[in-house]
Formats: C-alpha cells, sequence, structure tokens
C-alpha cells in the first residue's frame, strides 16, 4: 500500500472538516481596446475629447454612461492625480474646449488618480456570483486601488486588493466663450442611493458585484494559506479584522467569522448578496475576521477582541458613532465557538479547568499575567447585540475524535506564540496545569482537538452566562434526510451540539455543514439583519 503524503492527508482533513473553497468568483472582459481580451465598442475609442463629447451627448445614459466610463479610466491613465484641466479639441473648430473637474459625490472621496484601476463595469461579465446591479443615472466603475499601506487605516482592508463600489456622473454646463464647463462626480455607490440632477432627484446606478468579484479573484493565495496555515505555526497572515467597504459611522458592523480550515472567503456569496439588499446595506457595514484555525477557537475569540477594541478606536476614538454601539456577529462553525468570546462571561470558569491555583500565585512578567487575565477573565463586548449561529459545534463534534479527527490533531500546528507562551508560563509554574489541560501547558491544544465533545471547555462554555441584551438565533442543516430533527446531523456536526435550547430563533434546513449557502438559510439570515 503507497504511504498517503502529509499533503494527501491534509487535503482529506480538509474536506471533510473545512469549509474553503476554490477563488469563489471571477470576471470575464466583454470590450477592451485590446481584440485578444474583448470585443472592442465605439465607446471605447477615440480621444480624451472624443470620450468626453461622446458622453455628454445623453449624460450618464447608455452608450454616453459608457464612454464616460472610458473617459475617466483614460483620465486617470493620462493625467494621473490631477482633479482638473483643460482639454482641447484634436482641430481647430471641432467644438469647444473642455474644463473638467473632479468633485466629490456626498460623502465620497474619491478622484481617479486615487486608483490604480478604474473602468467601467459593463465591460465586464461576473462568473461564480450573481451579478447584482442597481439601474439609475451615472456610470459603475471597477475602482481598484493596490493596497500598498499608504495610509494606517489600509491596515484594515484586505491585502489582496483596495476595491470600491463607484459611480461617476457628468454635470455638463453651457459653452461659453469657446469652452464648455464640465463637472465629474465620483459617487461611493454604497453610501449613495441618489443623485441631484437639474433640481430633481434620481436614482443613482451602482454595480454591486464587479468590484467584489475583482478582489475575490485575486484571493487564490489566501486560500492556500488556509490550508498551509494549519500544518505550521507561523502564520502566513497574521489574524485580523478588515473592512470590505468604507468605514460609515453611521451604520453597524456586521462581523462575519468563518469555520475552521476557512478564510472569509466561505462568506464571499452572502457578503455580495447582501450588499445587494436595500435594507442590509443602508443599515449594516460588513467586516470580516480572518485568523489561524489551528488554535483553540476560544484563543481566536481573544485576539478578535483586542482586534475589535482596536479598529474601534482608530475609526472612532471617542466611540460616539452610532456604529460604535451596536454590533452584529454572522458564524459558521468554529466561528460560533470564538464568537462566544465577545458575549460570554466566564467568571472563573475556564481558570478553574485549567489552573492548580490562583493567578496571583503564579509567577509571571507582567505582560504574560495581562495576557493571561485577558485570555481567561474577559469581559464581554457590550455592543455585541446579536449573533446568528450556523451550523456550530457549541457542544463539540465526534469528528474530532474519529479517525479523520486524529489525523487533524496529528497535522494541526497552532500558532508559535500560542504555543511559546503557554510552554513559558509551565516552564516557570511547575504543576500549574491542570491533568485535563496538560497540553496547553505544553502549548499543545490544537483547534480539532479543542473541538473534541470530551474536552471540558466545551461542556462547560454552552452553561455560561450571556447579556440578556444578545439576542442569539441558530441555523442548523440536517441534510434534509428523515427522521427525528434530535438525531440529525449536518455531516459534520450533529444536532444536539448545534442546538442551543435558549436561542431566540432556530431553523433547520436541508443542508449540510456550508448551511449558509442554502436559499431558505440566506432568507433567514436576510429576516434578522431586518430585526430591530
Amino acid at each position: 500500500m503507497v504511504a498517503l503524503s502529509r499533503l494527501t492527508i491534509a487535503t482529506a482533513a480538509l474536506l471533510v472538516l473545512g469549509g474553503c473553497s476554490a477563488v469563489p468568483a471571477k470576471l470575464a472582459q466583454i470590450h477592451s481596446l485590446d481584440p485578444l481580451k474583448g470585443r472592442s465598442c465605439d465607446a471605447c475609442e477615440g480621444s480624451l475629447y472624443d470620450l468626453l463629447a461622446r458622453s455628454l451627448v445623453s449624460p450618464s445614459q447608455g452608450d454616453s454612461a459608457h464612454a464616460l466610463g472610458h473617459f475617466v479610466e483614460r483620465w486617470r491613465e493620462e493625467r494621473g492625480k490631477e482633479t482638473e484641466g483643460r482639454i482641447d479639441p484634436p482641430d481647430e473648430g471641432a467644438g469647444p474646449a473642455f474644463h473638467v473637474s473632479f468633485t466629490r459625490g456626498h460623502d465620497g472621496a474619491y478622484h481617479p488618480g486615487y486608483f490604480d484601476v478604474i473602468r467601467p463595469t459593463v465591460d465586464f461579465s461576473v462568473r461564480k456570483i450573481d451579478h447584482h446591479t442597481r439601474p439609475g443615472i451615472g456610470t459603475p466603475l471597477l475602482a481598484l486601488r493596490e493596497n500598498q499601506g499608504r495610509d494606517p487605516l489600509e491596515f484594515h482592508y484586505p491585502p489582496e486588493a483596495i476595491t470600491r463600489v463607484v459611480t461617476a456622473v457628468a454635470f455638463p454646463g453651457p459653452a461659453r466663450s469657446g469652452l464648455r464647463r464640465v463637472r465629474v462626480e465620483l459617487h461611493c455607490a454604497l453610501r449613495d442611493e441618489f443623485v441631484e440632477i437639474g433640481g430633481g432627484r434620481h436614482p443613482l446606478a451602482a454595480d454591486y458585484s464587479v468590484p467584489w468579484a475583482a478582489l475575490l479573484e485575486r484571493t487564490g493565495e489566501l486560500n492556500r494559506a488556509a490550508r498551509a496555515d494549519f500544518l505550521r505555526g507561523e502564520a502566513t497572515r497574521d489574524p485580523n479584522l478588515y473592512l470590505t467597504e468604507p468605514y460609515d459611522p453611521d451604520k453597524e458592523p456586521l462581523i462575519m467569522i468563518h469555520g475552521l480550515l476557512s478564510t472569509p472567503l466561505v462568506w464571499a456569496e452572502i457578503s455580495n448578496d447582501l450588499r445587494a439588499a436595500d435594507a442590509i446595506r443602508r443599515r449594516y457595514q460588513i467586516w470580516h475576521f480572518l485568523y489561524n484555525t489551528s488554535a483553540p477557537a476560544l484563543y481566536s475569540g481573544r485576539i478578535l477582541r483586542t482586534r475589535l477594541r482596536s479598529l474601534r478606536l482608530e475609526l472612532d476614538p471617542d466611540l460616539d458613532d452610532p456604529a460604535s454601539q451596536r454590533i452584529t456577529l454572522l458564524t459558521h462553525s468554529m466561528g460560533g465557538i470564538v464568537a462566544r468570546g465577545l458575549i460570554t462571561d466566564p467568571g472563573d470558569a475556564f481558570w478553574d479547568l485549567a489552573f492548580t491555583r490562583p493567578i496571583d500565585s503564579l509567577t509571571l512578567s507582567r505582560e504574560d499575567e495581562d495576557s493571561l487575565r485577558e485570555a481567561f477573565f474577559w469581559k464581554p463586548v457590550p455592543e455585541v447585540r446579536r449573533v446568528i449561529f450556523v451550523s456550530v459545534p457549541h457542544r463539540g463534534s465526534d469528528h474530532a475524535d474519529n479517525f479523520i479527527g486524529r489525523l487533524g490533531r496529528a497535522l494541526a500546528d497552532p500558532p508559535t506564540g500560542f504555543q511559546a507562551f503557554y510552554a513559558r508560563i509551565s516552564e516557570a509554574n511547575p504543576g500549574a496545569f491542570t491533568e485535563e489541560y496538560a497540553e496547553l501547558g505544553r502549548g499543545e491544544l490544537d483547534s480539532v482537538g479543542a473541538l473534541s465533545p470530551r474536552q471540558p471547555t466545551l461542556q462547560v462554555l454552552p452553561e455560561l452566562p450571556v447579556g440578556d441584551h444578545v439576542a442569539m438565533h441558530s441555523i442548523i442543516g440536517d441534510r434534509g434526510r428523515p427522521g427525528p430533527v434530535e438525531e440529525s446531523s449536518d455531516g459534520v456536526v450533529a444536532y444536539w451540539s448545534s442546538h442551543l435550547p435558549e436561542a431566540d430563533t432556530l431553523l433547520v434546513v436541508p443542508s449540510g455543514h456550508n448551511a449558509m449557502k442554502n436559499e431558505a438559510a440566506v432568507a433567514e439570515i436576510k429576516r434578522l439583519l431586518a430585526l430591530p
């Protein structure tokens, strides 16, 4: 029998336990100046002057809107970061000269030079996710900026790219003395739904999916990292909380937390769909939490609390924005246990499980003591008001103890910092860890072992108090199989583990473990997000 390689075994474990998939979206180019890349069109061709003149035939509509998109693209290529300038006709008498100025739309902050790529979205089709648009005035644009950390906040955007849902609108003035002034506004279509033209209020066109797909098709390395990081202590990418759109002080954060052997890519489709839902888009801004899933979930919960605290202070130092007052968590699988680290008050419960004596009696550096207190005696985040649990193993999964789980444990390599931290505490304090948590003292307790139903943490965690202000909702898959729901399973997590008697709502859907991809589950998530 040919021995399975480490990679082959890892792949088998991923197929059973993981939620990670291939790159979840791609773009196909329809129109291009290069005939090898797509069909050419009249709106693509001509000088900067020709494109602008064509865009003003019927401003912000039809072929003129398409031409406006290519005018903005060409302006960025030829004029860079200039926000105004004169464009003369190619031949004398061919028409008036134009004086163009780019101004910021309502709540916008963009000009063509802000982006590295800016093109009309009509030049692309979307593959693998639905293509959501909104009809109206203006030219929806694919606006993409390479994330080179040009300002501190860009640390909190995906490193693959920063994409924006932008719509261009042209406002031409009359021609006077051979000069016509044209104002072009670049609107953030996630914020602006209408545009004022000629004293009237008109719907603003939008394309929600092309910019999102442009980001997603760059995420191949993230997919590979999710698998590789499970096998090694040094993560490819540090845990982080990522914004997927410009921070809006008036929108509630909707934080999506992925599960074991997964990444935020598991939320690609539903993020795309939620952006296109008017009521949800107006109320929420979508954030994603990425973490190394080889570590125990509550360790990652501590990191999320720290990252959330830091990000909120960076965005809103006074913590008085409406966005700082109410937070919703949408979680999948192990991500739901990570979320319990934001809504649960552990008291002494976890400390008494893991340690044989009080923290004040241990030999610790000040830094290690602070870290231990944060890890075991945290306070819940009061702004978290709603949590949606999808396929969450609150009481563990039997897969953690079977053949696949044992393989996972053999392969999992918790983060180096996690291992070193607990090994350092154990070395300085012999006998400090209980017998049940001897692995923790060696820095060897991994995420798969921590999901065993026999693990003391999971026997205690569901019983710990959650604030009355937190609404909890369960969505559970039963694979559509007949029989009592109490005896069902989504193929990875059994109903007895996913079910929370204290949850405000429960929905069972005919789905496997990735229940958030089920149509009924998506509808339920939208319904829950619309609740006051």
